[in-house]
């Protein structure tokens, strides 16, 4: 009876807070995600599907770059705001600066999409890649306003709004592969965020701020905007690039689509173990944000995090790599059975990343303690590349994958060494400093 009371009490305390709705949210949104690729991926042909993975990773090296990070001050500075003018007022500045940004870059990637030369195998890229563009400031757009949702708290609308925008997303995807393959696929990605992004700012801007103008920003709180902003990019983009690099590499060194998209299937459900990661730090991040100036809070509820984050992670895990041959010839048929010992590799770097590294750097953008991050995701792309060019050449893409369980323990390791030094480490007189 104890038992049942205490999970009875705990999953309405999730629920009271938002994060059952949060977690149930990112679950179900993954999934449809996950479901649509496996579609896309049974609709198209193997080498259509290893074109269309490379055109969208050379898009992802370019959403790296979307805003110069001004999505993410969204869920720092809308927290900490004191008013509802302020908020308004730094949404506003957010959002006008992001969209101008983003139609450079734009520009600049169909620019380099026409321009650039591609491996012979990969030619059809060339006129897909400038599509794929014109994703990118409707898609940041999209990204914004459900961050803002977030920052006001409203965890039930924001896991509705993330759930219902991936449906229409991947129903997009996969009406657009049985109508145009690659091209349907792209072209649906284009419409479908621009309709959720024109949509969202007309909800949002009725929803959460007064009607009335406010007056803009100072110049000293723009340049705190932009300056966080495009620290966190850089710590970002420096992950991002991480994890993109693994095709580029297979693209560059091996130009084999087939075996693009070998790897491609064998990543799909260790990257989705990321799910269970992301739903744990969307929670938490807002509220370590709120209480960063507590060093004792800070300290006690680290611990939870990271031991609840990593025990979650460690069983899915260990469920993929025991199920990772059943699941494969289920989901994406005997072509890619030769997948599985890949896939089980991946699985171990995926727990390593998500388990292990995540909650500690998602935790420490939150506080604003983003530097560290930065130079360690700085110094993992460097290593990483390294080691693939010293392994691809002889170990095909499996290199990939024992590179990233290397350096994804370093990652961790160090992020988590300092952390215990800022946080862990008693030193009254910096404790008292950051209460007052």
């Amino acid at each position: 009876m104890n038992i049942r009371r205490t999970i009875r009490q705990k999953t309405a305390r999730m629920y009271e807070t938002g994060a059952l709705h949060i977690t149930a949210g990112t679950f179900l949104t993954k999934f449809v995600a996950f479901f649509g690729s496996v579609v896309v991926v049974r609709l198209l042909s193997k080498e259509d599907y290893g074109v269309m993975s490379y055109v969208e990773n050379l898009y992802s090296y370019a959403l790296v770059f979307a805003a110069l990070g001004m999505s993410n001050a969204i869920l720092r500075y809308l927290v900490i705001a004191e008013s509802a003018e302020e908020k308004k007022a730094c949404y506003r500045y957010i959002i006008r600066r992001s969209v101008v940004i983003n139609l450079g870059i734009t520009a600049v990637l169909i620019a380099a999409g026409l321009l650039v030369p591609f491996p012979d195998k990969y030619a059809a890229a060339r006129y897909l890649v400038p599509v794929a563009a014109l994703i990118l400031p409707f898609q940041d757009l999209v990204n914004d306003g459900l961050f803002t949702i977030r920052a006001f708290f409203k965890n039930r609308l924001y896991a509705w709004a993330a759930f219902i925008s991936a449906v229409a997303l991947i129903l997009g995807r996969i009406a657009g592969a049985l109508t145009a393959q690659v091209n349907g696929v792209l072209w649906s990605r284009v419409l479908i965020n621009a309709a959720f992004a024109v949509a969202g700012l007309v909800f949002i801007g009725r929803k959460f701020f007064p009607r009335e103008e406010v007056p803009d920003l100072s110049a000293e709180q723009k340049r705190t905007i932009n300056v966080y902003s495009l620290q966190y990019m850089i710590t970002n983009g420096f992950w991002a690039i991480f994890m993109l690099n693994d095709k580029f590499m297979l693209g560059l060194l091996l130009n084999d689509p087939a075996g693009l998209a070998d790897y491609n299937v064998a990543s799909v459900l260790p990257g989705n173990i990321a799910i269970f990661a992301m739903a744990i730090g969307i929670f938490v991040g807002p509220l370590f944000t709120k209480n960063e100036k507590d060093p004792e809070w800070v300290r006690r509820n680290f611990r939870r995090v990271y031991l609840t984050g990593a025990a979650v992670v460690g069983g899915v895990s260990l469920l993929v790599a025991l199920l990772a041959g059943p699941l494969t010839g289920l989901i994406y048929g005997e072509q890619y059975l030769n997948t599985v010992g890949l896939m089980r590799l991946l699985t171990l770097g995926a727990f390593i990343n998500s388990g292990l590294r995540y909650t500690t750097a998602n935790i420490l953008a939150a506080m604003g303690e983003i530097k560290f991050n930065m130079i360690i995701s700085g110094a993992g792309i460097v290593v990483q590349i390294l080691l693939d060019l010293i392994l691809i050449p002889s170990m095909g893409i499996t290199a990939v994958a024992v590179s990233n369980c290397i350096v994804f323990f370093g990652m961790a390791a160090a992020l988590l060494a300092f952390f215990y030094n800022r946080h862990y480490r008693i030193r009254p007189d910096r404790d008292k400093a950051r209460t007052e």
